[in-house]
């Protein structure tokens, strides 16, 4: 005879202990032949379950027991029996409780990647769209979380968007959906990269070196908080490494090894993830799991997950990161919304993923977890700003918060309580826009109770809605549970239709459309003076740099687009052209690259350097030289290192030791100011050149060519003196305005202090131009790129990126959206060649952000060469202005 297969369920009564004081609950035995009734309300709560009863009394249920004559287990499961049949007529069999949660889909393929609590599971998402919207085309989720709704909506082939401002949950979706989409050879080549991963993982992360610069933002972050133990700690720095040096080759693999990565962290910690991020205590610190451990399980789970993966048939898009501003895109024709929006609950969401968001790169700071609250829905006492104005109240808001006001333990409470309606106010008002005439809005949330004050979200939010328009068609409560004081609260789902649409009619120009105008019919930079080759601040001639905007154009450009005291972004800044002429024309300026000697030409340029300053660290420099032991592999390795020639051809053997040590000090002295950045830049000009001044022999100032000349020992020192003096003759003018410089890839996540941008002007790699990293080797290499830097860094650039795919561009375009203010501009400057027209495609992606302005061509097939015979194919200059 088989053994009978029991499962326990506990349930749990206020007066269960006056019968049975040495006990918690009833826990009721469900059999073999109770499987199924085990199915159904193994999810509920006490609360339901007790509702499902009929009685919320022990002793008044034993009593009715006892009258049947059943011990009281056996009573219950009869009428639990009776009462699920009941369940059935609110949902139409077709959901359960159990996936309103999380938990009801961790079966399902990808979910369980991420332990996020704040969830619900895809056949939850099936059933409200089958239910409300079952001829929907298209679906926007504006809290979307670990993505399961787009996910399930372009799992049906329907027309999905999506916003989520948690750049740890971004990342999450983004790679779900990208392995998703994948064609199948592919997708079985990422399952043989991961598998290789996970057998020599152990052996891949302790030979990496550890990421030093993530060690010092972890403090910056978050001070003397000890959260890992020592060694977990360093095998987390080395992990970071591995995962960077396997995107240059294998990005997909990279970010599915760095998923599972992200969900290890928490479990190899001190901290527990329940409900709040707390410290584990002292039972739970002894099921810590080890960390390459947990990334083993974690890859194995991913790896099945993939190999069981249905490809999706379109691809979601990540419409906005802030659904605040859904607003600011082009309407969308959205037929469904499914959501469920931060609960009104304390919870402080980026708080949850600090650790997650720091290994990200996403947080470097104390200062960014605040900044991220100000962008999120105000839903935690932490996220409540005295400084919000409360615009937005109805009169039973008002009530709540007044009575808040009285009972609540803290005075920010009725705040965050007003607050958070006017962010939904907010979102839901700007969304109207998109929503086709019968397009549905489904919302799940929960209520909430502080200082013994329910506050009914649901209702208050039923309230918000209809107030901006929305139609209410129902509510269905979803789940029920207990509070502290005793109250019921409850999960529900709302379900609205679209309001019907107002006219908005937006007749303004924007004030730099007669401007630009006045640009396409003059042309000014390519009139005298500002054609001539030596036009604008001698520091835009600080260091030779290929494929480098010409400052006058620069110049019109930001005259343009900008006045004094506007703010602009240049996210492929280079060497700062564009921004250096907004810092001199009186505009605040930020600058993104990845190129390592632009970051430092750039700098130098967008501060104001200081004499005495330059001078002690050049002394600094020259006594380095002259004490210090060379490091003779470095000198070996540099003697066999370069590309068209060796570094050996290019310098006389004393000159080359000496740029080794300047080498070498740099490593050890990294620059700090722009007075230090300046001498460095000037350094990194004189490599290579023409000119007496280069340290080089005869070579050329902007790529370096194959020397030739005699083989002269040039002091290294002298020589940069000599540059740093002719580079400060002219100090910058009194309405310089500093800039910001950043060692930034544009289509990662940008700094959040970057915002309400009056333009945001730039020019991306040409589609056919000559490879910076090679045109830029010397400098590239004395700024610290290794060899195998150069054979695996520029796989991950966008030069190489948009000759697969222009979307490459779309975070870009997103952000850029995001960022700029009311009449901000985008302007692209392009180069067209006969392989590619870059504007048409840039437009093209640019359309569900932008509105395109205009495209406008200049020719530049006669244009200076700079010595240079071979420029790439560019047939024409472009700009693209969108808005």
């Amino acid at each position: 005879m088989s053994e009978t297969k029991q499962i326990f369920k506990a349930i749990y009564f206020s007066d269960y202990k006056i019968v049975n004081p040495n006990s918690r609950g009833l826990v009721l035995a469900f059999g073999t032949k109770d499987q199924e009734l085990y199915k159904k309300v193994s999810s509920l709560s006490s609360q339901e379950i007790r509702e499902l009863l009929n009685n919320n009394s022990y002793i008044s249920l034993e009593k009715q027991a006892n009258r049947q004559g059943l011990p009281v287990s056996t009573f219950c499961l009869k009428q639990l029996n009776q009462a699920t049949q009941q369940l059935k007529v609110q949902f139409k069999n077709e959901i359960a409780p159990v996936h309103t949660t999380f938990r009801g889909g961790r079966k399902n393929p990808l979910h369980s990647w991420y332990n996020y609590l704040e969830g619900y599971s895809p056949e939850y998402v099936e059933y409200i769209i089958d239910t409300f919207a079952p001829h929907a085309n298209s679906v926007y989720d504006p809290f979307a979380g670990t993505g399961v709704t787009p996910l399930v909506a372009a799992k049906r082939g329907l027309v999905s968007y999506y916003s989520e401002v948690n750049p740890l949950l971004q990342f999450l979706v983004k790679t779900k959906i990208t392995v998703s989409t994948i064609v199948e050879n592919k997708r079985q080549q990422v399952i043989t990269n991961l598998k290789r991963i996970q057998s020599d993982l152990s052996k891949l992360i302790k030979e990496s070196e550890p990421d030093e610069q993530l060690a010092k933002t972890y403090l910056e972050t978050f001070n003397k908080s000890r959260f890992f133990d020592e060694d977990t700690f360093g095998l987390i720095l080395k992990a970071r490494t591995l995962v960077d040096q396997l995107s240059y080759t294998h990005q997909l693999t990279a970010d599915l090894l760095l998923v599972s990565i992200l969900n290890s962290l928490i479990p190899s910690s001190f901290l527990e993830r329940a409900g709040d991020l707390r410290f584990k205590t002292k039972k739970e610190l002894k099921k810590q799991t080890q960390l390459v451990e947990q990334i083993h399980i974690n890859l194995a789970n991913i790896i099945d997950d993939i190999s069981n993966l249905e490809p999706l048939p379109v691809t979601p898009t990540l419409i906005t990161e802030n659904s605040k501003l859904i607003g600011s895109v082009p309407n969308l024709q959205i037929d469904a919304v499914i959501t469920s929006p931060p609960y009104l609950n304390g919870t402080n969401y980026f708080r949850n993923t600090k650790v997650e968001l720091w290994f990200l790169r996403s947080i470097k700071n104390q200062n960014d977890l605040a900044t991220f609250r100000k962008q999120t829905v105000t839903a935690g006492i932490n996220d409540v700003s005295q400084k919000k104005d409360t615009n937005f109240v109805t009169p039973a808001i008002k009530k709540i918060t007044e009575a808040l006001s009285l009972k609540a333990y803290d005075q920010r409470i009725p705040k965050m309580v007003a607050d958070y309606f006017q962010d939904m106010a907010a979102i839901f008002g700007n969304l109207k826009k998109h929503l086709k005439e019968n397009s549905i809005v489904a919302i799940d949330l929960g209520d909430s109770i502080y200082g013994g004050i329910k506050v009914p979200t649901d209702e208050l939010l039923i309230g918000v809605m209809e107030q901006l328009g929305y139609k209410f068609s129902k509510s269905l409560t979803l789940r029920k549970r207990i509070s502290r004081n005793g109250e019921v609260l409850k999960q529900v789902l709302l379900v609205f239709h679209a309001p019907k649409k107002a006219v908005i009619q937006n007749n303004d120009n924007p004030t730099w459309i007669k401007n630009w105008n006045s640009f396409k019919k003059d042309m000014p930079h390519q009139a005298e003076p500002y054609s001539k080759r030596n036009w604008g601040h001698p520091l835009h001639s600080l260091c030779s740099y290929g494929g480098k905007m010409k400052p006058s154009l620069a110049y019109f450009l930001v005259k343009t687009f900008t006045k004094p005291g506007d703010k602009l972004l240049d996210p492929f800044a280079g060497v700062g052209t564009i921004p250096f002429e907004a810092a001199l024309n009186g505009v605040s300026s930020y600058g993104f690259d990845i190129s390592p000697s632009a970051l430092i030409i750039s700098k130098a340029k967008l501060g104001r350097a200081e004499n005495p300053e330059v001078e002690a660290y050049i002394r600094k420099l020259e006594s380095f030289i002259k004490n210090s032991e060379i490091n003779k592999k470095e000198l070996m390795d540099s003697q066999v290192f370069g590309f068209n020639k060796k570094l050996i051809d290019y310098y006389e053997p004393k000159t080359l030791q000496e740029i080794v040590k300047a080498r070498q000090f740099f490593k050890l002295n990294t620059p700090k100011t722009p007075s230090e950045y300046l001498v460095l830049s000037g350094l990194l000009h004189i490599l290579h050149g023409n000119r007496p001044y280069a340290l080089s022999r005869r070579s050329h100032g902007i790529t370096p060519f194959a020397p030739s000349g005699d083989f002269i020992y040039k002091p290294l020192v002298k020589h940069l003196r000599e540059k740093i003096g002719r580079s400060l003759t002219e100090a910058s003018k009194d309405d310089f305005v500093e800039g910001e410089m950043l060692h930034q890839d544009a289509t990662s996540w940008w700094p959040r202090h970057i915002d309400n941008l009056n333009a945001i002007i730039t020019s991306p790699p040409f589609f056919d131009s000559t490879r910076f990293y090679l045109a830029n080797w010397i400098r590239l290499w004395f700024s610290g790129w290794d060899p195998d830097d150069f054979n695996k860094r520029p796989l991950g650039f966008v030069d190489e990126k948009q000759k697969i795919d222009f979307n490459v561009y779309e975070p870009i375009l997103r952000q850029s959206r995001e960022r700029l203010a009311k009449d901000g501009v985008l302007v692209f400057h392009l180069g067209k060649s006969r392989k590619c027209d870059m504007a048409e495609k840039l437009s093209e992606v640019s359309k569900r952000w932008f509105k395109t302005i205009d495209i406008f061509e200049e020719s530049v097939e006669d244009g200076e060469s700079h010595g240079i015979r071979d420029k790439g194919a560019v047939v024409k200059h472009q700009f693209l202005v969108l808005q």
